[in-house]
């Protein structure tokens, strides 16, 4: 017994660390642990066990599963340089490997999701089973966790399937057949389980476990889900009333994430660097040598192979489309076309006199780093490489490397993987904007705009203005985009809106090819260029709903074969 709780012990003394989501190397549910021994009454024990359940968490981490969440490469924002090798964002973008009938593909969640949710049921099966060995303050917060992480699986499901199957207990044999509930209803169930669950989680935790479950991160994270919900209610058609009060449902989230202690980070840049700013909700830490993440070896630029002594992945880039959204700092809106023709009065640098997210997220030609400077050009150390279908490409194919998630000075990473960086997985930034565009769906554009200039506040832009909705919306489009680039919302948001068809489908997308050049500006040539290679993009309807897997459709009776609509 003394050897079993020293391991269980030692574990989680490895992982946590700061942040919960380093607590999720998984401990083994109570097959391979003695459900007496998890349960015995010691409240350490059991406390290790819900951190190793954290591991939900760190599953949907963009830094840690690269391959998988980096979902901003599947639209105009963000390009993968990686083509033959693990990711496969550009073979589902030119429909080489499409989603397909059998699942949807690296987006799927379906069997990983009800393996978490089904060790979830088993924790809260046996909190009330053996909750008498334990103060009821101390299991009620445990199992409040519990439930918030549960209907997180949810969340992820629903935004991929629809409508899915409610599992809330353990059962036998009888419970394998099961029909699915509608989406609204799965919506309605996760919705309750988060306002249940906020009731006993704290509002904060002590520094060992700073970055656990909060009220704050609850009704953040409530805010998300129910803009999805409102939107799905709205384009399938809802009574007007109905969807009225469900963005309405988003802002009272939103209010209550403020009242639990959420607010803004003073600067843009602290969100990325300080892992305790009030902004940040939820976040998955590293440990270097013990959990680490592969942001460096993606994101990092080329020459860094060579100053690192590393080895570096295919990169991860900004587009040309995302780069050219990025304001200058008095508000207006950069234009190549307006710097090639006065080049002398941008300093003959097209990259000076941005807003400060610009400087926080991307890593432009001739730049300072780490004591050189970023050679983006044709040739250069960090060089420009045309895209080619096919051809995985090692250096940058857009003209700009990602700078958000690597950490300048980092010497770790190339011996002991990423460590000193974090992933944010949910922040208030993100809340003030889930807020500002449900006003305006709600009707109140005036105080839509008000939170909308609370975001372009912080960065110093001057505030902007709406009158309709779809001005408005076009305001809060464009804020998503620069403020949460890489954070990957924009393929889930245009698919929400359902506009993902008009943005994407037969679309293409371009960087910014650089040649070192004496006789120009500056000394370099900049050119617009093509990073599809000639492709197009390809998104169809019913990736508005992807196709569940077969398995189900063959295994649960309850289904009928009844898959979703064009699948």
């Amino acid at each position: 017994m003394k050897q079993l709780i020293k391991s269980i012990l030692a574990i989680s003394a490895a992982l946590f660390m700061g942040a919960a989501c380093e607590s999720v190397v998984d401990i083994p549910p109570s097959d391979l642990l003695s459900a007496e021994v998890i349960w015995s009454g010691d409240e350490a024990i059991l406390d290790q066990y819900v951190i190793g359940l954290y591991g939900a968490v760190r599953e949907k981490s963009t830094l840690k599963m690269l391959s998988t969440q980096a979902t901003d490469c599947l639209t105009d924002i963000m390009k993968d340089g990686d083509y033959i090798a693990d990711r496969r964002f550009n073979r589902i973008n030119y429909n080489y490997q499409p989603f397909t009938n059998d699942d949807a593909g690296i987006l799927s969640n379906w069997t990983d999701s009800y393996i978490r949710i089904r060790r979830f049921n088993e924790f809260l099966r046996d909190a009330e089973f053996y909750k008498n060995r334990f103060s009821p303050d101390y299991l009620k917060v445990r199992v409040a966790e519990v439930r918030f992480m549960r209907a997180m699986q949810y969340f992820y499901m629903i935004r991929v399937y629809g409508g899915v199957i409610i599992r809330d207990k353990i059962e036998g044999p009888e419970g394998n057949d099961r029909p699915r509930s509608t989406e609204d209803e799965c919506w309605d169930y996760m919705i309750k389980e988060i306002k249940t669950a906020v009731k006993d989680l704290p509002v904060e935790w002590d520094a060992s476990n700073f970055s656990r479950m909060t009220k704050a991160a609850a009704w953040g994270f409530l805010s998300r889900a129910a803009l999805y919900r409102a939107w799905a209610l709205k384009l399938d058609g809802g009574n007007p009333a109905d969807v009225k009060a469900q963005f309405e449902e988003v802002v009272s989230a939103a209010d209550s994430c403020k009242a639990a202690g959420a607010a803004l980070a003073t600067t843009y840049a602290e969100v990325f660097n300080n892992q305790k700013s009030a902004e940040n909700l939820i976040t998955c830490g590293f440990i270097t040598g013990k959990l680490s993440h592969n942001g460096d070896i993606c994101f990092r630029p080329k020459g860094d192979a060579t100053t690192h002594a590393a080895s570096l992945g295919y990169p991860i880039m900004p587009t040309g489309d995302l780069a050219d959204r990025f304001e200058m700092a008095d508000g207006t809106k950069f234009s190549w076309d307006d710097y090639n023709a006065n080049p002398a009065a941008w300093g003959n640098d097209p990259f000076s006199g941005r807003e400060p997210r610009f400087y926080t997220t991307i890593m432009y030609n001739n730049m300072d780093w780490e004591g050189r400077k970023i050679e983006a050009w044709v040739g250069g150390e960090d060089g420009f490489q045309e895209f080619v279908v096919g051809v995985n490409v090692t250096g940058t194919c857009t003209g700009y490397y990602f700078r958000k998630f690597i950490t300048e000075g980092d010497d770790s990473w190339p011996s002991s993987g990423g460590g000193t960086h974090f992933d944010v997985m949910l922040r208030y930034g993100e809340v003030v904007l889930n807020k500002a565009e449900a006003l305006a769906q709600a009707g109140n554009i005036p105080a839509a705009v008000v939170e909308l200039n609370r975001i372009r506040s912080r960065v110093n832009l001057p505030g902007r203005n709406a009158t309709t909705i779809d001005d408005f919306m076009a305001l809060l489009e464009q804020e998503r985009i620069v403020e949460l680039a890489g954070e990957n919302f924009r393929y889930w948001d245009l698919r929400r809106w359902r506009k993902g068809r008009d943005v994407l489908h037969n679309s293409t997308h371009y960087g910014v090819k650089i040649t070192k050049d004496a006789g120009e500006p500056g000394g370099f040539k900049y050119e617009k260029c093509d990073i599809d290679g000639g492709m197009k993009f390809y998104f169809m309807d019913k990736y508005y709903h992807f196709s569940l897997p077969q398995s189900e459709l063959n295994n649960n009776l309850a289904l009928n074969h009844v898959n979703n609509p064009s699948w």
